[in-house]
């Protein structure tokens, strides 16, 4: 077989292998291979073998053994993933906060806390069923009314996507566990009460808020854009899979936009607490003056949060850079 025709087959078995579970791949990729090259000794054209097989989504769902249509095959499979990430990071991060919540708000049985777990959970799953449908529906129906996605019948072998560097593959655990991570941090943040008090006297326990609640409250919505942000990059990276030039310059951009709101919150939304030392040294029983050095570093945390981000930011920005360009990338994913 030709090297043209050997490049031909490996991209279409991994345009094919990678809709599969990975505990299937390998063996279905050895299957194809003898298949594709079984058909091919008989017709002597591995093009025209590969034509008669027809579009790789649909192949992979013979494999599978079933065909999925709810969102449309070429979207399903990340339908599928996605639900199943936003649902267990949403599991855990409600069970956190709501355990915080009944830390400061005992409720009175058994049954009354499982009660509101359940409710909680079942408002959350079908709110974000509804919202990952409803983006994947517009998504779809967006790509197809601009004429991005032609229809599977149309499918031709340039279609196929380049098989990609051991390297420049991006690990599927990696944007999942800062989904997880995410999703758990925005329940959490949006669900506690500790954040809208300044100090609280409990049975010996002190709570102390470095924020001005006031100012917290109008500045959450800028803390949830960030996060969407971030959750906008990890999901166009499990998308793509792959390293590409687009996907960094997409996620530069995005964290550009994010830095940005950052700094604002930081350093411009007169966020944090002035009396957040006074507080502390109340806690401490002890007077101001005799913890010097906590009174400067808190007068110049906001500056050394923005040294900080700026810092990490421009550093993410050429470690992004170095690693995508010098890699011998497939045209496509440029």
């Amino acid at each position: 077989m030709a090297h043209d025709d050997v490049q031909m087959l490996e991209r279409y078995v991994y345009a094919v292998t990678k809709r599969l579970p990975h505990n299937q791949r390998e063996d279905i990729a050895q299957e194809l291979r003898g298949l594709i090259g079984e058909m091919a000794e008989s017709t002597g054209d591995i093009e025209t073998v590969l034509r008669e097989l027809g579009d790789p989504a649909l192949l992979a769902d013979t494999y599978r053994g079933e065909a999925r249509y709810l969102i449309g095959p070429r979207y399903y499979d990340f339908y599928i993933m996605v639900l199943k990430i936003v649902g267990f990071a949403v599991t855990l991060g409600i069970a956190i906060a709501l355990g915080i919540g009944f830390f400061f708000n005992t409720p009175q049985s058994v049954g009354q806390m499982f009660g509101r777990l359940l409710e909680t959970l079942f408002g959350a799953y079908a709110g974000a069923f509804t919202w990952i449908t409803i983006m994947f529906w517009g998504i779809e129906r967006y790509r197809s009314s601009k004429g991005i996605d032609e229809p599977l019948e149309s499918w031709r072998l340039d279609d196929l996507p380049e098989v990609p560097q051991r390297s420049a593959i991006i690990p599927r655990t990696e944007p999942i566990v800062s989904l997880v991570f995410l999703v758990i941090f925005f329940a959490v943040l949006n669900s506690t009460p500790w954040l809208l008090r300044i100090l609280d006297w409990r049975d010996s326990v002190y709570i102390i808020n470095p924020f001005i609640p006031e100012v917290f409250k109008k500045m959450l919505p800028l803390f949830n854009l960030t996060i969407v942000i971030a959750m906008g990059i990890e999901f166009a990276k499990l998308y793509t899979g792959v390293q590409s030039k687009r996907l960094a310059v997409l996620t530069i951009g995005l964290k550009l936009v994010s830095l940005a709101i950052s700094l604002y919150i930081v350093a411009g939304s007169g966020i944090w607490n002035p009396s957040f030392v006074q507080d502390l040294a109340y806690m401490l029983q002890k007077e101001p003056n005799e913890i010097p050095f906590l009174g400067r570093f808190w007068e110049f945390f906001p500056s050394f949060l923005v040294i900080v981000m700026v810092l990490g930011y421009v550093v993410e920005t050429i470690e992004t850079v170095w690693r995508t360009w010098r890699l011998k990338l497939p045209k496509d994913a440029t």
